[in-house]
Order: structure tokens, then sequence, then C-alpha cells
């Protein structure tokens, strides 16, 4: 366990859960809770002023996702890897192919739409070099396209991995600079949406996630070790 350590909850929202949950994430890509640090319920809760039951909940969250993982009887948080990169980045592009096929298929006008309106969003927001908003809308974006598919089990797959690709990415790649040319795609598949062309959105996120896992990779090699 870091020794620096997580500041205790000053309040108590309507869901503690989600509080807790946010602030575990968040020490994870911030490094209070280094890469390959154990975690435990007692600590964690002890931390954070608050009770066992919703630091359990994050865990098993976290775990499933694969941002923490077993390490003997305890959990460690995932240490930086190529490997957990292509592997997290090879899951979302099957996932997110899958959900742009159903929601070119299933979605609503007002939700091809919104689908559109948010890629459209995402590429000013890069031109404008506003990256924390890029960012912002570029998860929203592709989460509103898992939503669109009308299936639940899918859409919480697509933003569990949703959640390890940007958690491993804030933590371990440096910022880059190909934000217009992913807003540009992001634009494609939506007009692919749009048309209802289930075999192009499909293959326009396909093209999209391996460009993006191939900006990740490098990124990640010129980042600075130790």
């Amino acid at each position: 366990m870091s020794t620096r350590g997580l500041k205790p909850l000053g309040s108590k929202p309507e869901s503690l859960t989600d509080m807790v949950f946010e602030a575990i994430r968040d020490a994870i890509v911030s490094k209070a809770l280094p890469p390959g640090s154990q975690v435990s319920e007692a600590s964690l809760a002890a931390q954070l002023s608050v009770s066992k039951t919703p630091v359990r909940e994050t865990l098993l969250r976290l775990r499933h996702a694969g941002l923490v993982e077993p390490d003997g009887r305890s959990l460690r948080v995932i240490l930086p890897s190529p490997d957990a990169i292509r592997d997290a980045y090879e899951v979302r592009s099957g996932l997110e192919q899958a959900a742009a096929r159903h929601a070119a298929e299933r979605a609503t006008e007002t939700e091809r739409t919104r689908i559109l309106d948010g890629a459209e969003s995402s590429l000013a927001a890069a031109r404008a070099g506003r990256n924390a908003e890029f960012h912002s809308r570029d998860h929203d974006f592709h989460l509103a396209i898992a939503e669109a598919t009308h299936n639940p089990l899918l859409a919480r797959a697509v933003e569990d991995v949703l959640l390890l690709t940007s958690a491993l990415r804030a933590r371990d790649v440096p910022a880059t600079g190909d934000s217009v040319e992913c807003g540009r795609e992001h634009v494609g598949i939506a007009e692919a949406l749009r048309d209802g062309d289930n075999a192009a959105a499909a293959r326009r996120v396909a093209e999209h996630l391996q460009h993006v896992l191939t900006i990740v990779l490098t990124g990640l090699q010129a980042a600075p070790t130790g």
C-alpha cells in the first residue's frame, strides 16, 4: 500500500459507492496507489473514512475491469505493460464493433442525432485544443453507441473496457496530439450509424481503435520509466 494514501471522503453523497469508486480509480490514475501496490478493503476504507462495503464493491468492479488483479490472497494495482494495453484494446475493439453493428440497426433517430452531435463536438474540441473536453466527449461518444444497442449487457461490458483503457492511458501514456484525427474518425463512425450501415460502422470502429492503440503503444514506449 502506498504511504501517500488517500484523503478521507468529507461528505456522504446519495451514492457513497460512486464516490468511493471515483476516489480509488483516480488514485490509481494519479499513482497515489502506485502500480504494483497491494490494496485491501480495510486499509482503503480506513483512509477514506468509510465502511468496507463500498470499498468491497469498488474493488470487485475494478478487478472485473482489470485495473486490479489477484496477487496471492490479496489484490494489487495492475503494472504498466504493452501487453496489458494491447489486450484491453483488442477486447474493446471486439465489443465496440459489435456495438456499432447493433446500434446501426437499432438506434432511434434521437440516438443517431445524439451520436453524430457528440462526434462533431469531439472534433470541435480537438480542433480548439480543449483536450480535457475532447477526452470527456470521446468517452461519451463511445458510451452513447453502446447504449444505442439497447443491450444492457453489451453496454456494461463496453463501459468496463472504456474504464480500463482510459485509466491505463491516463496513468501510463504521455498526452499525444492526434485528437483531431480521432475526432474525424468519430464523425465517420457516426455517419455510418446515421445511415444504418452496420458493416461500415463496425469497420470504422475497428480502424479507429487500431489507430488509437498504435498511438498509445508508441506513447508508452516513449514514457519515462522509474
